[in-house]
């Protein structure tokens, strides 16, 4: 019944935009404009950068009358794409995340999102700011936790859940038994932790949620760094910045180097599938979780009006059809997790028994964090100062001394958007 509700949504919404004109038999994915060519920005690695040119492929064979030219950005891909748009050559459709869409709205036209297609809050919000809809969410990208079950059996540890997420303390319990050995040979119970992350984690946040207040160093905020902080001591349970710098931490886990492997995107679902799937599992983020990246499409104010009507069908297809949302991930590559229910069993369905359900659970359950003007600008500048600071970087300052410094700092930068 999901299955035929998302198809009737899809069908609906291609009505739609066919009611933007054209003549009768006129191909409604351009507005009866004939053929048109739109071009799409995106960015990834090889392997992503693949999937999103085989969605585009579906899309084309779907949509003969509607070109899409790749716009592959390699590299410093925000900073970029604000170039080309500043610059009067902006792409039709841009790729953009939610955590930098407030940053581009005002580039975007408004568009009509049917919030009842996804199976998550956090997804349907993803692409409004303000109370309006500038983009259309395409791709979840929630984080889990992998783990080494061999290794929490040798230990006498009880696996964790598949589905109920360890406790932060139970979690540091855990990873401090499972580290042994010192030097080189030294067996780490985790990898490193993210700030950022394990903030959310334990229950803080940078912001309070109607986004105006800097909250990083309440109580929460202060454990969380003291929490990664001690885990990289010479008696802590991960390596140390210095130690994991050029470090590729999924093949220390991979290796058996580290027993539980953090902040594990969906990007690694390949590589996991490829290992002998008996001994590890993908769980819960310990705690409230990790903050989870939407990315959607947004569409240029600049277009005319043939390209808007393709790039709005475009979006839909991308969003909606099972035709794309079923090649978001596979046993080669992973750009992210479905939006709809529709895509889930095949998602599921490409490494059965490692728990791809957890990823599902966590894009499902993930909150939505408060949109900040200049947020970008203002968490960069909090994270540079507290890795230089403290010893989650390179400094060796009290995070509970050094926090309420940041959040002050941070303060003046959110009054000084309003």
């Amino acid at each position: 019944m999901q299955a035929k509700a998302l198809t009737a949504v899809t069908v609906a919404s291609f009505l739609a935009l066919a009611a933007c004109g054209g003549e009768p038999g006129a191909d409604p994915a351009t507005g009866g404009q004939g053929n048109v060519t739109i071009t799409y920005a995106f960015w990834g690695n090889n392997d992503e950068a693949a999937t999103i040119k085989s969605m585009i492929a579906a899309f084309e064979k779907a949509n003969p009358a509607v070109k899409v030219e790749a716009n592959w950005i390699q590299s410093d891909y925000e900073q970029k794409l604000q170039t080309s748009i500043a610059g009067g050559d902006a792409p039709t459709v841009a790729q953009i995340s939610n955590t930098a869409l407030p940053s581009f709205a005002s580039a975007f036209i408004p568009v009509e999102v049917d919030h009842g297609v996804y199976y998550s809050a956090a997804v349907a919000k993803a692409g409004n700011v303000g109370g309006t809809d500038y983009a259309v969410p395409f791709v979840a990208k929630s984080k889990v936790m992998a783990i080494n079950k061999a290794a929490f059996e040798s230990a006498g540890l009880t696996v964790p859940s598949g589905s109920a997420p360890m406790s932060t303390a139970d979690f540091v319990a855990a990873a401090t038994k499972l580290t042994s050995g010192s030097g080189e040979k030294k067996v780490y119970g985790s990898a490193p932790l993210w700030y950022d992350g394990w903030l959310v984690a334990e229950g803080g946040s940078y912001y309070s949620a109607d986004g105006r207040t800097c909250t990083m160093a309440d109580a929460d905020g202060i454990r969380a760094a003291q929490v990664v902080v001690g885990s990289t001591k010479p008696d802590g349970f991960a390596p140390n910045p210095a130690d994991a710098q050029g470090q590729d931490m999924f093949q220390w886990f991979a290796d058996g180097k580290v027993a539980m492997l953090p902040d594990f995107g969906p990007w690694n679902i390949a590589k996991l599938a490829a290992l002998d799937t008996s001994k590890f599992l993908i769980v819960p983020m310990p705690g409230k979780g990790e903050p989870m990246e939407v990315d959607s499409l947004g569409i240029s104010k600049s277009a005319e009006q043939a390209e808007v009507s393709a790039a709005k069908t475009f979006a839909t297809f991308m969003s909606t059809s099972p035709a794309a949302q079923n090649l978001l991930a596979s046993t080669t590559s992973a750009l992210g997790v479905p939006v709809v229910q529709g895509s889930l069993e095949s998602f599921r369905s490409i490494a059965p028994k490692v728990n791809l359900q957890a990823f599902t659970d966590a894009v499902a359950n993930a909150v939505t964090t408060a949109y900040v003007k200049d947020k970008v600008k203002i968490e960069s500048t909090f994270s540079t100062d507290l890795n230089s600071r403290t010893a989650i970087g390179s400094g060796t300052e009290d995070p509970a001394a050094v926090l309420p410094e940041l959040q002050a700092q941070c303060q003046q930068m959110l009054d000084a958007t309003k």
